[in-house]
Parts: structure tokens; sequence; C-alpha cells
């Protein structure tokens, strides 16, 4: 099959790799440091000689990882290699051999129901202001927890009919606008101790103390004690919240377009995905079948 490309010898993959891996910044750490991982051990198996039987052999030793996580290694792989491409390092990308396997849906099974929410929210309440507040800024505005980690207070504000929203710096430091329900706001109030919006406080929305906010892992830690204490038989996450926002305003009726500016999906297909769970069984071609007997 031979050499896919030659590596010019000004352009060292390796050295490459840290000036892509620097422009990672602007996703979450987590996504930074395993997209680096994915790339250094493609090339710790490959050299800097990338030849077609090598790569077939590097797809083999993913054989063990779950489908997803081969599929989020092939695409750190392909985004590296299209890097290195538009550089010059390699005349030629082995992308076509790098197909990411396909990841079967089940986030969407992975939410609470409005019963479950309501226990949530009242075991929340029950524990303290910040459990509270956690609970009802996630499920009531869908956001991730990494941007209610990195949220302040100066980022509420109010549009010119009075209307409350909060500005989201999401992934690729891509910012949006969620709007913030009433009960939402109370709950960020008294966690807050205040109820006026100011664009200079910079106080976090929600604070482990007055000058920090929550980390990912302490917004987690309240979430799992809410859970427990509200007695619910679910792996409950922040992540369930953010999925059960989706799957409750659609099966209220908002649209996949809705769902998309408000959760900050890149594809309006995942969008779709939250209305067509939430439709459910309502209607299918079973109920236009004909009796049999």
């Amino acid at each position: 099959m031979g050499n896919l490309q030659a590596v010019n010898e000004s352009a060292n993959l390796a050295r490459l790799l840290e000036i892509w891996a620097s422009g990672l910044r602007s996703r979450s750490p987590h996504t930074a440091r395993s997209y680096h991982h994915a790339v250094r051990r493609f090339l710790d198996r490959l050299g800097e000689k990338l030849i077609e039987e090598d790569v077939a052999e590097y797809l083999d030793s993913l054989g063990d990882l779950a489908p997803a996580s081969r599929a989020h290694h092939i695409s750190a792989v392909r985004s590296f290699l299209k890097f290195a491409q538009g550089q010059g390092a390699i005349d030629r990308s082995p992308v076509d051999l790098l197909v990411r396997p396909r990841v079967t849906v089940t986030s969407l099974q992975r939410y609470l129901d409005e019963g479950e929410l309501k226990q949530l929210v009242a075991a929340a309440k029950k524990l303290s202001p910040r459990h509270h507040a956690v609970v009802m800024l996630l499920a009531g505005t869908g956001i991730r927890v990494g941007e209610a980690s990195g949220a302040s207070w100066r980022d509420l504000f109010r549009d010119p009919d009075g209307r409350l929203g909060l500005r989201v710096l999401g992934k690729a430091s891509k910012e949006r606008v969620v709007k913030i329900r009433d009960d939402v706001f109370q709950a960020l109030a008294a966690l807050h101790g205040a109820d006026k919006l100011d664009a200079r406080d910079t106080r976090p929305l929600l604070p482990s103390s007055p000058t920090r906010s929550y980390s990912q892992q302490g917004l987690w830690k309240l979430i799992s004690e809410a859970v427990v204490v509200a007695g619910i038989d679910k792996p409950a996450s922040p992540h369930w919240l953010r999925h059960t926002h989706a799957t409750l305003a659609a099966h209220g009726g908002a649209s996949a377009f809705e769902v998309r500016d408000a959760l900050g999906h890149a594809r309006l297909e995942t969008s779709q995905r939250y209305v067509a769970a939430a439709r459910g069984l309502e209607k299918t071609t079973v109920d236009s079948l004909p009796a049999f007997t």
C-alpha cells in the first residue's frame, strides 16, 4: 500500500501537536486534555511515517474501547491531521481511513420526568439555598455544568421588555443567551443575598465562597446529595438536568430550533432528537393499522 504522504523536514508532527493543542483552549479543559492524549497515542504508535497498514493497526488498537470512546479518539486524530495538512506538514492526510464508528444515542433516556424533578427541587430546597439554586438553574435553563460554574452575577440582564436573561459562554467560546424564569431567579437571589442586577458585580452566580464559584465537581456533589435525599432511583447528575430541561421543554411544545438555541447545540439534528423522544409513541404506524381479528 505504501506511504500515504511524506513528512516535511521543517515541520515536525510532535511540534505541531503542541501548537494544535494550544488552540484547544477554547474547548473545555477535559476535552483539550483528552484530545491531546488521543493524538499523542496515535503518533506514538505510528511515528511520523503514516503508512496505511499502520493506520489500520491503529484502528484495531482501539477495538477494546466503547464506540463513543473510539469515535472520540478518531475525531481528535482527524482534527489534528487536517491541521497538519493545512500547515504543509503532510502532503495528504489519511482521514478517509479514520471513520468514526456509529454511536448509539442513549443520553436522551437519561432524564427525570416531571414528578421526579419536583421531588428533586423539594429535596434541594430542604437541604440548603445552594442545593436549591443549583438544581433550579440547571433544570430551568439546560446550561452545561461548566457554563454554570463560570457564570457571574453580572451576566444576568433584562431585555428591553423586562425579561430576564443570562449570558452564557459555551463551547468554543460561543456566547448565547438563555431565559431565566422568576422562580429560578428567586433561588439565585436567595443564594446571592441580593435581587438587584448589577453589571459591575463580578461575584460568581453559584458561589462556594464570597469570591469563588463552585467547581464542576462541587456542583456534581450538590446534585448527588439532593438526588439521595429525594429518593430518586436514577443516577441523576448535572447533565441529566440538561437532558431533563430539553426533554420536558420539547414535551411541552418547544421546537427543535428553540431547544438548539437554549442548549447551544452545534447541530439541529441533536435538538430534533429531543423533540422526537418527547413525542414518544404519541402517533405511530401502529395507530393506523386495522384490527387483525
